[in-house]
């Protein structure tokens, strides 16, 4: 009965990311049947339960309307091309084991008001029909998405799709665009990380009254993000465009803040005389005359970040991170420092690297050392985004004994 409760709370906080378009969603654990929603139907995929679909096509062809289709990660990856003609919430188990392997465009959304959420997304097939996300219908949400190595095309595409929202999706290195809307209105692009794809971060033509906000766009090979042609009365604040070739072009002149907030640019060179944290000048957009009047001085930070560092010792020193937050962590840097005592091994004393991905609730692996050979007393600190901590020990020999601080 907790295992029913578990897998009802999960897919009903779905459910309610499509009505209201945005937060993350906790990745689940196996669980069992249950009925959730009134006058709907939950159907399973993959898992033991009798009468489970062993694809995720037929579990969407015996779903109507209002319906959930529940994908269990044991039988990931799904070697499939999914088409959803029905208004249903597609739900993974886990955004980074519940995976499909398209061989076309992965998932294709003909319906009205149909969610997704929870899957990582990969396409390996011909290069003009091989997106991870095609849609063509209005009023869907894709949300909590691992949309990554796809070799042809785009990430998500809206192709005259209207009133749709992209939210909290981790979108990287996709060999085109990150984000392909075309022909649409009333479009939310918000919270996402768009990573080091082969085009355009986000890739925008005849697109209007739509809001892009919140978004962190990196290392695209073009301009970070492209409004092109008879774009207008679209908004886009609070987000971090960072090393970028080009970080932004307008053709169509539209707004870069919010009266008050704009977004921040790696590349900005303007002072912040008063230390607002807001620019003095503006950032100037090439393309139409745009500018960003409130340019950040820093990132624009989406969610406070609220994650515990572990320092645990014996033979080497093993470091582990928990989101204790609400909210999933995205792209986050971290670094490690040894200070005091002789080292022998490893030779450098400083690490660091980037955390990709790490949902609510989770807790990973963030570094190991073994060996680890010195003497002396040492302290060794990690540091994850602005979170800081730190632990003295006793470095002998091959051993690291924490001391009590």
């Amino acid at each position: 009965m907790r295992r029913e409760k578990k897998l009802a709370y999960l897919i009903f906080s779905v459910v309610m990311c499509g009505m209201l378009g945005s937060s993350f969603v906790v990745d689940a654990h196996p669980l069992e049947h249950s009925l959730l929603l009134s006058g709907s139907q939950t159907w399973y995929v993959g898992g033991t339960g009798p009468g489970n679909f062993t694809t995720i096509q037929d579990g969407v062809d015996h779903a109507s309307d209002g319906d959930t289709v529940f994908v269990y990660d044991d039988a990931a990856p799904y070697y499939e091309d999914v088409i959803v003609n029905v208004s249903i919430h597609l739900l993974g188990e886990n955004r980074n084991t519940t995976s499909i392997e398209a061989g076309s465009h992965a998932v294709t959304i003909r319906a009205q008001g149909v969610t997704v959420s929870g899957f990582q997304i990969h396409t390996l097939g011909d290069f003009w029909n091989c997106c991870g996300f095609y849609v063509i219908s209005q009023g869907n949400t894709i949300s909590d998405n691992n949309i990554i190595n796809n070799l042809r095309m785009n990430g998500i595409y809206l192709d005259g799709a209207s009133y749709n929202t992209i939210s909290g999706n981790f979108i990287e290195n996709n060999q085109f665009h990150g984000i392909r809307v075309e022909y649409a209105s009333h479009v939310v692009i918000q919270e996402n990380m768009v990573v080091k794809n082969k085009g355009y971060g986000i890739y925008l033509y005849e697109v209007q009254d739509s809001t892009i906000v919140g978004n962190t766009i990196r290392e695209s090979f073009f301009e970070g993000i492209m409004l092109g042609g008879y774009c207008a009365n679209t908004v886009l604040y609070h987000n971090n465009f960072i090393d970028n070739p080009g970080n932004a072009y307008d053709a169509s002149g539209n707004l870069w803040d919010d009266g008050a907030l704009g977004n921040y640019w790696s590349d900005y060179a303007g002072s912040d005389a008063d230390g607002d944290g807001i620019g003095d000048t503006s950032y100037l957009i090439p393309g139409n005359q745009s500018q960003d009047r409130f340019p950040l001085m820093v990132p624009f930070e989406n969610h406070p970040l609220d994650v515990v560092i572990t320092i645990s010792g014996g033979f080497g020193v093993k470091v582990t991170l928990r989101n204790q937050g609400a909210d999933a962590v995205f792209h986050v840097d971290w670094q490690s420092h040894l200070t005091g005592g002789l080292l022998f091994v490893p030779r450098t004393r400083d690490a660091s690297g980037s955390i990709q991905y790490l949902g609510s609730g989770e807790e990973m692996l963030l570094q190991t050392i073994k060996p680890f050979i010195g003497a002396g007393v040492v302290e060794y600190s990690v540091t994850v985004g602005k979170i800081s901590d730190s632990q003295r020990g006793l470095l002998l020999l091959f051993l690291f004994l924490p001391l009590e601080t």
